[in-house]
């Protein structure tokens, strides 16, 4: 029989009862009961609205970045350099941040690896106890049942034998009866133990829990690394300032915050689950646990509370008594058969009859130590410490770093928009025009290009007209300018503009009548002289 003291007690922890405590509510916002009980749809319901929540902040932080970007990418305005290095800035500063977030992530998922491996290794411990009940409730099965049949047989045909002495022969009959009444029900008991057990197979299922949680953790590096990749790379591109990359990494960074929120949401609805189930982790594993066992035979041997008799051990004791029932009438037979028969086959039926008996009392001894739930406790509290301490905490430390790593993945892709798209990937520079201002076909000197003019104040560039215009108020202010000509201008290195002038004169010839006449010579350098000093020298800037 179980003891009801057991000293090393279980208890909810802090976190545990903190995370319990949140309100469990249904689509009506009212309250629901929120003890764990994962086939209830009501509960069911109100996990799923917890988890919700950061489904809904997904979505309205979707729409937000939607609406950012939608405003920011109509906006091609230059910015100052300045403005440019402090997002740069403060995208490094955010990236390294996001990444210490994901190293908590991190840290928290093989935190909750090791856990959940406690966790398996106490329920590898407790297959082991159901196994050995099944292995010598089988062991005492069969001695007891199939391999007593031929001695009894031949125990039974040795005392058919005529004798004189009825009183002695009468005494042997009634043991005989006895030892097959008591072998029999030693069997039957030790049937009725296996039986319950027969479907449990606790090895598989531990397998199948090794490989899923081998799967989890594996997901959950594989997840935090691309994450911590994520902001890796984001340094790097805001350090060498490369707009391709910084808009690919944009894009990986709205998929990370997609993955953040959604982790978030699977997270929270987790932990407080597994909060709800730690409150009393014996009564969650008797009723919701995958197994066909009486819920009062599992809480009796995770929770080693007797309120009343197991039915495993109450098979036990019925073994325990037929078996020494078995053991008496096999000494009364032994003492008093070879005694009265003189059968040769007699011996060897007494001698596999006692070796039989004496496997099943080990098969017994045993089952008694494996049906005592002190260590089946000891293995569930060591199974149930691991999972809802240290294993809940390492849950609510990846929520709490998903949840930051939301938050930092929302900011970059933020600043990280906000960078690329005022970086230009082609500054304004001083090329040249590819098309000559003026061409000849004879001269090489005047199909040169001319240099491109710089950009002016007012953003358009001065007329040939305006030029003309120009160089006339400015000969108003200005002495008269003396011009000579010795030959014809050509038409691909001069031009010679004139106010009522004839075009051409000596070196001494005197001004015409109107204001005077300016020619413009070979170009040199972009820039067109004049003969005389005083006059206006036009540059190639001036026509465009």
């Amino acid at each position: 029989m179980g003891a009801s003291g057991v000293s090393d007690e279980y208890s909810p922890p802090r976190l545990s009862r903190w995370l319990h405590s949140v309100p469990h509510i249904n689509v009506t916002l009212h309250r629901v009961n929120d003890t764990f009980a994962p086939d209830s749809p009501v509960y069911l319901e109100s996990l799923g609205i917890i988890g919700s929540i950061p489904g809904a902040w997904l979505i309205l932080t979707l729409t937000v970045l939607l609406i950012y970007l939608l405003t920011r990418c109509c906006d091609r305005k230059q910015r100052p350099p300045r403005s440019i290095t402090a997002l740069k800035i403060t995208l490094m500063i955010l990236s390294v941040l996001c990444c210490a977030a994901i190293g908590v992530g991190l840290f928290g998922n093989d935190d909750l690896h090791n856990a959940m491996l406690q966790s398996i290794q106490a329920g590898n411990q407790l297959a082991a106890l159901v196994n050995t009940v099944k292995n010598q409730s089988s062991i005492l099965e069969e001695a007891m049942g199939s391999r007593a049949r031929a001695p009894l047989a031949r125990l039974a045909d040795a005392l058919d034998a005529p004798v004189a002495n009825q009183t002695a022969l009468g005494t042997l009959l009634r043991a005989l009866s006895a030892l097959r009444n008591n072998a029999s029900a030693a069997a039957s008991a030790a049937d009725n133990l296996r039986r319950p057990l027969a479907e449990l197979n606790l090895d598989a299922f531990m397998k199948r829990l090794w490989v899923w949680e081998a799967a989890r953790w594996v997901g959950g590096m594989a997840g935090w690394c691309c994450g911590g990749a994520v902001c890796v790379a984001l340094l790097a591109a805001a350090a060498r300032r490369s707009r391709r990359a910084l808009l690919l990494l944009c894009v990986g960074a709205l998929g990370a915050l997609v993955a953040c929120w959604v982790a978030a949401a699977l997270l929270a609805a987790g932990a407080v689950a597994a909060a709800d189930a730690c409150q009393d982790p014996a009564a969650a594993l008797a009723h919701h646990a995958p197994h066909r066992l009486p819920p009062d035979m599992v809480h009796y041997y995770v929770s080693c509370v007797v309120s009343r008799e197991n039915a495993l051990t109450a098979e036990l004791r019925a073994a325990q008594r037929a078996v020494v029932a078995v053991r008496q009438a096999l000494a009364v037979l032994a003492r008093g058969a070879p005694a009265l028969f003189a059968d040769a086959a007699l011996p060897a039926a007494l001698g596999a009859l006692g070796a039989g008996t004496a496997e099943a009392e080990r098969a017994l001894v045993s089952l008694g130590a494996a049906l005592e739930c002190r260590m089946a406790r000891a293995y569930f509290v060591s199974a149930a410490r691991a999972a809802c301490d240290a294993g809940l905490q390492a849950l609510a430390l990846q929520l709490l770093a998903a949840v930051a790593a939301g938050f930092l993945f929302t900011a970059i892709v933020l600043v990280d928009s906000h960078a690329w798209i005022y970086i230009n990937t082609k500054r304004s520079g001083s090329g040249e025009e590819q098309a000559p201002f003026l061409s000849s076909g004879g001269s090489s000197a005047a199909s040169r290009t001319l240099p491109r003019a710089a950009p002016y104040n007012n953003g358009k560039p001065p007329s040939y007209s305006a030029a003309v215009q120009l160089m006339d108020l400015a000969d108003r202010d200005r002495p008269r300018c003396d011009l000579t000509h010795d030959h014809k201008l050509r038409m691909s290195g001069s031009a010679t503009l004139g106010r009522g002038s004839s075009g051409g004169g000596g070196a001494g010839a005197p001004p015409g009548p109107a204001l005077g006449a300016h020619t413009l010579g070979r170009a040199h350098n972009g820039k067109y002289a004049t003969l005389s000093k005083q006059c206006k020298t036009l540059e190639s800037n001036d026509f465009y």
